[in-house]
């Protein structure tokens, strides 16, 4: 077997990937994580129990669409490379399909609750990693659905496109669970046979290979002058940029994140967010920011940290994937993006939030590839003076989607907060809807709610439609 055939064969963390398990060693689990509310009428029996069998035949049957979910990490000892995914011999739906009840009284706040203690243990190293709850118990007869992968599985994008394969477009009309399959997925699955495990010698072979390529390409940008010194300068760009950015204020919720979540959602029409964007030249994403802005302010005015022209920093994740990209794990980039908390005009906030970002978007973003960036960013989380709040936005779905026969009524990207910045809004669009779900550490931000606020209320001095919670069932409406 040559080299190029073992590299094609064997896939290995990134090295991004690798710094994502040195960061839940350190006691913070990295989990990408979606939040949706089903239709209960086809998932739920007469007796108001989860048709699990169902929806267990139903996932059994696409699960060859993304294979990376019947695969775990294998470590090799040292000498022999960074972990290899490899396929599950012991693969088993039901130790990654699970139920458990939102406990009355079956509102949202509890099903977020409940969502945010289901997403905080560390997922099973041992097998693949990802866990889909179905949470019955919903006052309104609907079903709760959190799905998490961990990091090194898939970045935001990645996760939406392993949801899509599972799930299927929304039937036009309300259909059993059981009347749903398709045969080629069913041949697909019958046929899947794991791949062992990659003997010491091939996975040695592999890593020598590595080590040629990696020193086959530094050999190539040393016969190449200019196009090394093209990728010292874009380094030199982002350390520049990273200096022009300075320190990011100190306030009172940047503290090490503690064991314990909280959830608050807000919902908006999408149409009408893009309407105000397009109003004062600003995209989708500077709206979202403007309003995080305006929930940082509200916070702050609580605590009583508010100052004329204080601005927070806030990281703003980039896709990096080609449109052919179809690999799991991470392909993003950062850009840090100024929150001006202290402009008390929600307008001029967005204004100002428009240029700012749009001079910053000449830049290349932040990739952290480095080894040594890596570890530095490990070693540092707990203390570091770059940013204040996570935020993230991603383009979901533009029609409704189903899981065995059950229509999405609603769909939420749930972030992470992580190191000394306890507060993550993830920003997810779903079927004309722009859904918005804003995580913060109980401990540190036991008034998440005054965020939450304050970002609703920001959205509608712009000019923005609030949504109501979505998805009264059938029988209900």
């Amino acid at each position: 077997m040559d080299g190029s055939t073992i590299r094609h064969r064997l896939d290995r963390l990134t090295p991004l990937d690798v710094s994502n398990l040195r960061v839940e060693e350190r006691g913070l689990p990295m989990h990408v994580a979606a939040l949706a509310v089903l239709d209960g009428t086809p998932l739920l029996d007469a007796s108001g129990q989860v048709q699990l069998d169902a929806v267990r035949l139903r996932l059994e049957r696409r699960l060859h669409r993304a294979p990376r979910l019947c695969q775990k990490l294998h470590r090799p000892r040292i000498g022999l490379g960074p972990p290899v995914w490899v396929d599950d011999p012991a693969f088993d739906i039901d130790a990654h399909l699970r139920v458990r009840a939102v406990p009355a009284p079956g509102d949202e706040a509890a099903l977020l609750k409940l969502c945010a203690e289901l997403n905080q243990p560390p997922l099973h190293r041992g097998r693949p990693l990802w866990e889909m709850w179905l949470l019955p118990g919903l006052a309104d007869g609907n079903v709760g659905l959190l799905v998490r992968f961990h990091h090194v599985v898939a970045d935001g994008i990645a996760a939406l496109e392993m949801i899509g394969a599972l799930l299927d477009p929304a039937p036009d009309s309300t259909r059993g669970p059981t009347s749903l399959g398709v045969q080629e997925d069913m041949a697909a699955a019958s046929k899947w046979t794991p791949r062992r495990v990659p003997a010491t010698s091939v996975l040695l072979a592999d890593n020598l290979a590595r080590w040629r390529v990696g020193a086959g390409r530094a050999l190539s940008l040393i016969r190449r002058p200019t196009v090394e010194a093209r990728r010292l300068a874009a380094v030199g760009d982002q350390i520049r940029q990273g200096f022009r950015e300075g320190l990011a204020p100190k306030v009172s919720f940047n503290r090490a994140v503690g064991a314990h979540r909280q959830m608050r959602l807000v919902r908006t029409n999408l149409d009408s967010v893009k309407t105000v964007a397009h109003a004062h030249g600003a995209t989708v994403n500077d709206v979202v920011l403007a309003a995080v802005a305006g929930g940082a302010r509200r916070l702050l005015g609580g605590r009583q940290e508010l100052e004329p022209g204080l601005l927070l920093k806030a990281t703003v994740a980039a896709s990096i994937r080609g449109a052919a990209d179809e690999a799991g794990g991470n392909r993003v980039a950062i850009l840090l993006a100024p929150l001006p908390v202290g402009e008390p005009d929600p307008v001029r906030r967005l204004e100002h939030i428009e240029h700012a970002t749009a001079e910053r978007k000449r830049h290349a973003p932040y990739q952290p590839n480095a080894r040594f960036a890596q570890r530095w960013m490990v070693r540092t989380m707990f203390h570091q003076r770059l940013v204040n709040v996570f935020t993230s936005n991603l383009r979901g779905p533009s029609a409704p989607l189903a899981l065995a026969g059950a229509r999405v009524l609603e769909l939420f990207q749930v972030g992470v907060v992580q190191g000394n910045v306890t507060i993550a809004v993830g920003t997810l669009s779903y079927a004309g809807q722009l859904n918005i779900n804003v995580v913060g550490d109980a401990d540190a931000v036991p008034d998440l709610g005054a965020f939450a606020e304050g970002l609703a209320d920001t959205l509608v001095e712009l000019g923005i439609d609030l949504q109501a919670r979505r998805g009264l069932s059938p029988r209900d409406a």
